[in-house]
């Protein structure tokens, strides 16, 4: 693109003065400057960006992580707009040499199809001496193309239409012509439609030509000298098109007059030429305009809401504020220089026709994102914006080459700056300059042209990108430890030194530096092997003991490490780190069990870690103390105290007990290697506890319960998750005799959570006393612990006598249905036939009172929110049972 149709002399100055700036900047810079530079929770994931840089002939895809996943390579240079096609090729406009239109902005004149394999399938020219392709095209559902073309006429036409005769640049002057192809083989097209401006304009200079009118009452016409003070003969510069297959209409941006159009796609060509025909009865007439209300005699400048926009177009179905316009408004001639996104609702009527007050709604955006400062955000030209399936917006900020992605509260969450300006592909950290991009495009995993397609990622775009996470941010590491920790006292004369940040870092350059009495000992260069990091843990390798009783400082300087966003750490400053040395000791990190830690194994091992190697001592020892009861000394001689370099290993000569307290007390007993011993344990430092069998809270039915009902779910529940350890079988008797006995690995019994449940095979007898069985070590919990027996004696209970219960005799009609079963507290009772009388009872047989909501004669709402979790049985019109639980 030619952006010296852009840029006035003032703001050609300014670029090349830029531009000389950045070829100062060292090529490693102290920040990430391309690739991927955020990526934060709440982006749209799963997809893809399309885009090609201006005057570059290679077509990328990206994956979210600014990884390559795909690329097209063309002979020519885009011209500008490409799209991947439902089949998975790629149509895109390009850049092709002729003389005709000589290097206009956005000049194309030439449509090209690639396979997704880089294979040329289609290609066909457009342009001729008055006409050429620019800027944008736009496929359709139809299988069709449309193209954004200008029509060059004469001095001598546009005179004869009106034009004023002073308002030339040159003998030519230039409309915007859209044109319909449908393509045929491999180099070849057929126009199916068309629409020209030149059929559409109306001027009130000269009253002896057709076109004579008055401008503000024909709104559907376009004023021919309007913005004539631009001094170009490409007088609409129309930058982006958009179709609307429900509404059958075209949305057209005009750069120069700051407007965007819609006319009616439902005509013939020939009713185009006109003003009457197509659905809404305008012909080619615009059926819509917005943007800047002076361009048809309905208000002045301070009416004006666009800027020089582009990429106008109908945000698709489904998406938030689906069925509005978004549009990139550059911000060009604003009062100050800033860009936004606007979404504006169209005062759409029935019959797909817009409502008639001028000057045209609305008077409001629907939505709008510019910068928190708005300078900030500003590309006075190209450009585009998506709205995306998560409600975020995709935006290219196209001078810069930026993209990134905002939620609808205007937070940034993903950015990619594209590293490819008109000369080479950058390195990261090199000063980006010339990195244009037309516009990016999303598209969801779930598109299909990706199907069956290898999308694997295979490197970025740019050269030698700085390590990340594809989790950018631009928080700096956050220091969090310090070893030895800031005024530390009693600390060796060589102890190791650390530094620890919140999130892993990588080494940048500089002089860390100790001082010792505040006279510099030692300075380490951090790009030296002195200086280890170890994910988010930098260590420290001193050569020089330090002298005791010495204050110790160590300076960390600013920018030495960075995240894998390269944000730099911050200073680290000697008055902010430093301790004191004395006289070494031996020195306890950490024992095993952890103090005050719980559900230790009983045949659990002691360990000690020590910072140092250490050694036995002759005397002394370590206690065991069982619920503050002494289980056990063990003399330092003793060989179940294995010493293995830092660490010791106490063999305890029994288990230790179940649901026991266990406290540890050592002696002064080990030394290291210059005869410091140990600082003792006394006995409440150590102290942790052992695990306890799982115990029973509650049998169902319970224990001694009597007029229990005939078909129970036995349910034993505990108070911890338990599993099935070894199979066997529960054991019911009646009377004494046994009647069943249930597998715990069989298709009647059904563990969840902490609770076993156990289904009979037949209805007990009633009066019976009924007992259960079950042996010990069948169950065990998640640490290992078995279950206890359940003998006959502690779980007893005696069914109903006399048939006290009709409960137990039903059985479940299937003309009655109950959702959601189970739930925990409103159920639906669903019938085949009338509802006449419900009843409930609880797991021993015990009717209940019931409270339920009528919904119709055969639908009822039933409410046990108020009961205990458990099975419930629901007696409808006194004969037909139904099985409820409740959770």
């Amino acid at each position: 693109m030619n952006l010296n149709f852009y840029l006035n002399p003032f703001m050609k100055l300014t670029l090349l003065l830029i531009l000389s700036i950045s070829l100062t900047f060292n090529s490693f810079s102290q920040s990430k400057t391309v690739g991927l530079l955020k990526h934060l929770k709440g982006t749209q994931e799963n997809g893809y960006v399309l885009f090609s840089p201006i005057k570059v002939d290679t077509t990328y895809l990206l994956d979210r992580c600014g990884k390559k996943v795909h690329q097209w390579a063309s002979a020519y240079s885009p011209g500008l707009a490409m799209y991947i096609k439902p089949n998975g090729h790629l149509l895109r406009a390009e850049t092709y040499t002729d003389t005709s239109f000589k290097l206009a902005g956005g000049r194309g004149g030439l449509i090209e199809e690639f396979d997704w394999d880089n294979n040329l399938v289609w290609s066909y020219k457009i342009f001729n001496d008055s006409l050429c392709q620019h800027h944008d095209i736009k496929p359709m559902p139809n299988g069709n193309i449309l193209v954004l073309t200008w029509h060059a006429i004469s001095k001598a036409k546009a005179i004869a239409l009106g034009r004023d005769s002073a308002y030339f640049s040159s003998d030519q002057l230039w409309g915007e012509r859209l044109i319909e192809l449908k393509p045929i083989g491999i180099d070849s097209a057929e126009i199916v439609w068309q629409w020209d401006l030149f059929d559409h304009v109306i001027q009130n200079k000269n009253n002896t030509l057709p076109t004579y009118g008055q401008v503000s009452s024909n709104p559907q016409l376009v004023n021919i000298n309007y913005a004539h003070d631009l001094q170009t003969y490409d007088w609409i510069h129309a930058n982006g098109i958009d179709y609307n297959a429900n509404l059958d209409q075209i949305v057209i941006s005009c750069h120069n007059l700051s407007e965007i159009w819609i006319v009616d796609h439902s005509t013939s060509t020939a009713q185009a030429k006109t003003h009457s025909g197509g659905n809404a009865n305008k012909g080619g007439d615009l059926l819509y305009r917005w943007g800047n209300p002076e361009a048809y005699d309905q208000g002045g400048p301070l009416k004006r809401k666009l800027f020089r926009q582009h990429n106008a177009h109908w945000i698709p179905n489904g998406l938030k504020d689906s069925g509005c316009i978004m549009l990139f408004n550059n911000g060009w001639g604003r009062d100050t220089s800033y860009s936004t996104i606007d979404v504006i609702k169209t005062p759409l009527l029935a019959g797909n026709k817009y409502n008639p007050n001028l000057p045209y709604l609305p008077n409001t955006l629907t939505w709008q994102y510019k910068d928190s400062v708005p300078t900030n955000f500003f590309s006075q030209i190209i450009s585009g914006c998506q709205r995306l399936a998560n409600g975020n917006t995709l935006i290219c900020s196209g001078i810069q080459g930026r993209f990134f992605e905002v939620t609808s509260q205007k937070k940034i969450v993903w950015e990619y700056r594209m590293p490819i300006n008109n000369i080479n592909i950058q390195t990261d950290g090199d000063f980006p300059r010339n990195n244009n991009v037309f516009r990016c495009t999303f598209y969801p995993n779930t598109f299909p042209g990706f199907k069956n397609r290898n999308l694997s990622p295979y490197g970025t775009v740019e050269k030698s990108s700085y390590v990340y996470s594809c989790n950018y941010e631009n928080v700096p590491p956050k220091l969090v430890a310090l070893s030895p920790a800031n005024n530390a006292t009693s600390v060796v004369a060589k102890p190791t030194i650390s530094f620890t940040f919140d999130e892993t870092v990588l080494k940048k350059k500089g002089l860390i530096q100790i001082f010792q009495n505040n006279i510099l000992l030692e300075t380490l260069p951090i790009d030296s092997p002195s200086v280890v990091v170890n994910n988010n843990l930098i260590t420290l390798k001193q050569k020089n003991a330090f002298a005791i009783n010495s204050r110790i400082s160590i300076l960390v300087p600013a920018s030495g490490f960075r995240d894998s966003s390269n944000n730099l750490s911050k200073v680290i400053d000697s008055s902010a780190w430093h301790f004191y040395t004395v006289v070494p000791s031996l020195n306890l990190d950490s024992v095993m069990p952890k103090h005050l830690s719980a559900d230790i194994e009983a045949t659990r091992l002691l360990k000690l870690f020590f910072r140092d190697s250490v050694f036995k001592g002759s005397t002394g020892g370590l206690r065991i103390y069982e619920n503050n009861v002494l289980k056990e000394s063990i003399p330092i001689t003793s060989n179940n105290i294995i010493i293995n370099g830092k660490i010791i290993t106490v063999t305890p000569s029994t288990p230790f007990a179940l649901d026991a307290s266990i406290a540890i007390e050592l002696d002064a007993s080990f030394k290291n290697s210059i005869g410091v011993y140990n600082t003792p344990i006394t006995k409440g430092a150590w102290i942790f506890t052992t695990r306890s069998t799982p115990k029973i809270v509650q049998l169902t039915p319970s224990n001694k319960l009597i007029d229990v009902v005939l078909n129970p779910t036995l349910i034993i529940e505990y108070d911890r998750p338990i599993k099935i350890g070894n199979n066997g079988n529960l054991i019911v008797y009646e009377d004494g005799f046994p009647v069943d006995a249930i597998s715990l690995n069989g298709p009647r019994t059904m563990i969840s959570g902490n609770s076993i449940s156990f289904d009979l095979n037949s209805d007990l007898l009633e009066g019976a006393r009924v007992a259960i069985e079950l042996d010990a070590n069948l169950l065990v919990d998640t640490f290992g612990s078995y279950c206890s027996a359940i003998d006959s004696s502690s779980w007893t209970f005696t069914t109903l006598k006399n048939n006290n219960s009709r409960v137990n005799a039903l059985n479940t009609n299937k003309n009655f249905a109950v959702y959601p079963n189970p739930n925990n507290g409103l159920f639906v009772l669903m019938s085949t036939e009338k509802i006449e009388t419900l009843q409930l009872f609880d797991g021993t047989g015990k009717q209940i009172e019931i409270s339920f909501d009528v919904l119709n004669e055969k639908q009822y709402q039933i409410k046990l929110n108020q009961f205990a979790k458990g099975h419930y049985v629901l007696l409808v019109n006194g004969h037909n049972a139904v099985n409820l639980l409740l959770e």
